[in-house]
């Protein structure tokens, strides 16, 4: 498998129906195309959710805690671009960073982070991250200075 750049990339589709009342992407709308993107990047490590959880226990987890900042307006539809940088990878837990930005161009528009928990998915209580989790994450998070 090819080595993945970071941040990790993901071009998103903004249509009329993310747009609230006066033109503007909905705030609830960064979430869900961070989520997405958050899908495309943990298929490219080969996490997949079709796979039974012998072959993927990892899917197994929980969104524990998102962070956002909304800096600039996305008006109307066009293109955005989804940045993901894992940030920390603990035992049970992993924070990835997230920006939304302009496709072309450097604007801004939101950024935050997204912590997921493991869970024993016989008692639903935090676990460990699999090995393979970890080999596949591990080199993408920067190391400390």
């Amino acid at each position: 498998m090819p080595a993945l750049r970071v941040p990790y990339r993901s071009v998103q589709r903004v249509y009329f129906d993310d747009l609230d009342a006066l033109n503007i992407l909905h705030n609830v709308r960064f979430l869900l195309f961070i989520e997405r993107a958050r899908g495309e990047l943990f298929n490219e490590l080969g996490f997949r959710w079709e796979d039974d959880l012998e072959v993927n226990p990892d899917k197994w987890h929980v969104v524990a805690e998102h962070t956002i900042q909304y800096k600039v307006p996305v008006r109307g539809e066009g293109e955005l671009m989804i940045e993901l940088r894992p940030l920390k990878l603990g035992t049970s837990s992993f924070i990835l960073g997230a920006r939304v930005c302009a496709v072309h161009g450097d604007t801004v528009f939101a950024e935050g982070t997204t912590r997921l928990v493991r869970l024993d998915p016989a008692t639903s209580r935090p676990c460990p991250w699999s090995d393979r989790f970890r080999a596949a994450l591990e080199p993408l998070v920067p190391r400390p200075a």
